[in-house]
């Protein structure tokens, strides 16, 4: 799963920093340019960010510790790790705007309390209904962006709500069930094969429906067709995350990452390589663009993706060196 994490967060930091450099505000700089072209064409690659709530429900399952107590606690301190990121990055008056950490701690309380009082199965049953019942609940509700409690659940196109629950929280769910069932079945080939098809036909149906990929809106490049997504789309974020996922498991399950190495780390700082380049990418595009205007292709563009890249790979590191082994070595000297 590694490559899939990998893969996953080295899209979300180049889509982070191409927004940040070819808008102002999140509003496109020239519709007529080199850039609204491309970004046009390619915004079904956006589904590589949305898969990473998914990675989160998989990661919590495959840690085994879902205590409804402890969950609570890891749920405060993301929230609260977000909160801080809006407000360092934004300002103070975005400090509450919801994002994908707050969806995430959310979901995983929700999950812990599904599986104390209920099973797998209840977890199941939320998830889709939250997928299949947003667009409905969306209409009825008839949200606006004043109700903050309300619009965290079918979102709102206020530019201050993003990954509302419904229908997110499927997403994480099915995370999470994934590989509930991987290792009820070993991760077998028959488990692998289903889980493939599955996964190419979930993407096929969102093609030929079509709605694999969210429409540009070049005034704000966050739309509610990314965050309020067409079912299509969230279909096909699941089947792609189970179609990686399988080609992860079975061609690179073997294959010894170095520990400092880049996918190692963009795969174990997933969190702090996030919070990290959201704040530095907003903050250092306005420079960039002062001096290197973005309504055509330059130098400057492509040196500020691998400068984030790289610094990204710089996080990565830094958390497993700080947080992971310093946590292996504090457990040693307890055991000890």
């Amino acid at each position: 799963m590694d490559i899939v994490k990998f893969i996953s967060v080295a899209v979300m930091v180049f889509i982070h920093a191409h927004i940040v450099l070819v808008t102002d505000y999140y509003a496109i700089i020239d519709t007529s340019g080199f850039f609204y072209n491309v970004t046009s064409r390619f915004m079904f690659i956006g589904l590589f960010i949305t898969i990473l709530p998914m990675l989160a429900g998989y990661v919590f399952r495959m840690n085994n510790d879902y205590g409804l107590r402890k969950t609570i606690k890891l749920a405060a301190a993301l929230s609260l790790l977000g909160f801080f990121m809006n407000m360092i990055t934004w300002g103070a008056g975005y400090t509450f705007s919801w994002n994908i950490l707050q969806l995430v701690s959310l979901s995983l309380v929700v999950i812990a309390v599904l599986m104390r009082f209920f099973s797998v199965y209840g977890v199941l049953l939320l998830g889709l209904f939250t997928i299949f019942g947003a667009e409905f609940l969306r209409s009825y509700l008839a949200v606006s962006g004043d109700n903050y409690l309300i619009s965290i659940f079918t979102g709102a196109d206020d530019h201050f709500v993003f990954w509302p629950f419904f229908p997110w929280f499927g997403v994480v769910s099915l995370g999470f069930l994934f590989a509930d069932y991987q290792l009820k079945y070993k991760n077998s080939a028959p488990f692998r094969m289903s889980a493939m098809i599955g996964g190419m036909l979930l993407v096929a149906v969102a093609f030929f429906r079509g709605e694999i990929s969210p429409y540009l809106d070049h005034y704000y490049v966050w739309s509610p067709s990314i965050f309020q997504p067409e079912i299509g789309f969230v279909l096909a974020t699941i089947g792609l995350f189970l179609v990686l996922a399988v080609l992860g498991n079975s061609f690179f399950n073997k294959v010894r990452l170095h520990k400092y190495g880049i996918i190692n780390s963009y795969s174990k700082g997933i969190l702090w390589i996030y919070i990290v380049q959201m704040f530095v990418s907003y903050k250092l595009s306005f420079l960039m663009k002062k001096f290197f205007p973005m309504d055509e292709p330059s130098a400057a563009y492509f040196v500020f993706i691998i400068f984030m890249l790289g610094l990204s790979w710089l996080v990565g590191v830094l958390s497993i060196r700080l947080l992971q082994e310093k946590k292996m070595v504090i457990l040693l000297r307890k055991i000890r």
